[in-house]
């Protein structure tokens, strides 16, 4: 049996950690939750990258080492490159921002802005957790959007590097963690500390916002909502002129927000995607059976009470995965 590829193998260390980090942040009951998830999802991250590098370095470990220059007897720095070790006498490995600036520069391996500004977000959550022992409820709720901004960018770039879909495992973070009465995420103060942290973290998002024609994020928006179920027991919704009964309302910005795409969008982002796409009849085969799915498309028509007046498609991002299984993904991240 042949060996496995040394990038391989920390692919998959990189992929139990981020395992691990879900599943202690989805604990019904745990004190030091967003702390562990922003310690083991970059341990993660600083996996899946020295994999990445060692996948282009021909999977030469020198290419992880850490080298340094030591002082001579005539006090000056040697020109002579010396592997630094730890306490222990073992080799010491490069930190996760030297990973990324050797793949950039060494290898030519851009990661998208969006990538390292949620990295750097998780840096200082990870950076700061002494300086708290719980996060509170909005703190939680940052760390949760930019936690599952993270699963995401991590789950693209192993099916674009490595051609594994994580997907199969359902990954998620549930969002229990920070379940307050409405408006309490804004009521509770703060520590000091904390409250510099938020700040910082609101600015990487509010400042940097996600790259045009990619598939990663700095943060994604998770709203939490409680409804009746579609039971016997659940209210009947009748359209009624009683001025006191409740109201319900979809507007344009919500729709716009679920199916955020038009025809020329969604177009742009394919031909930025795959290697192989080209906007010809295979295209619109593809295309045309999925407008008829609400699960990616809807369809806003001039006049609403007539199905064959003009009509616009919009395009829920999920559509993405269904042209991946017709399509070669781009090996550059920046073509995403």
């Amino acid at each position: 049996m042949a060996a496995i590829p040394r990038s391989v193998r920390f692919f998959r260390k990189a992929e139990a950690a981020l395992l691990a980090a879900i599943e202690l942040y989805n604990k019904p009951d745990f004190r030091y939750r967003e702390e562990s998830f922003a310690i083991l999802a970059l341990n993660a991250w600083e996996l899946l990258l020295k994999a990445k590098l060692l996948a282009e370095s021909s999977n030469r470990p020198q290419c992880l080492y850490f080298y340094e220059k030591r002082q001579t007897k005539k006090k000056t720095l040697s020109k002579k490159l010396y592997l630094r070790k730890n306490r222990s006498g073992n080799l010491q490995s490069i930190s996760l921002g030297q990973v990324i600036t050797d793949l950039e520069t060494k290898k030519s391996v851009r990661l998208s802005a969006s990538i390292k500004r949620n990295l750097d977000g998780l840096v200082e959550i990870r950076d700061n957790a002494v300086h708290f022992i719980n996060a509170g409820p909005r703190l939680s709720k940052q760390v949760l959007e930019l936690g599952t901004a993270s699963v995401k960018n991590f789950i693209e770039l192993a099916k674009t590097w490595f051609n594994l879909d994580l997907s199969v495992y359902n990954l998620y973070l549930m969002p229990i963690g920070f379940v307050v009465p409405p408006g309490a995420a804004t009521s509770i103060s703060a520590s000091p500390d904390e409250e510099r942290l938020i700040r910082y973290l609101a600015g990487l998002v509010k400042e940097s916002g996600d790259d045009p024609g990619t598939d990663f994020h700095v943060a994604l928006e998770v709203n939490l909502s409680f409804k009746r179920s579609a039971t016997d027991a659940a209210a009947v919704v009748a359209v009624t002129n009683d001025p006191s009964a409740p109201k319900l309302e979809m507007t344009e910005e919500n729709i716009r927000k679920i199916y955020p795409w038009d025809y020329r969008q969604l177009t742009d982002r394919l031909k930025k995607r795959y290697i192989d796409f080209k906007e010809n009849q295979k295209y619109h085969d593809i295309r045309k059976p999925l407008v008829k799915d609400p699960r990616f498309v809807k369809s806003r028509y001039l006049d609403p009470g007539n199905p064959n007046s003009a009509k616009k498609d919009f395009y829920n991002p999920n559509v993405v995965a269904e042209f991946d299984k017709h399509y070669t993904l781009k090996s550059s991240t920046t073509a995403m």
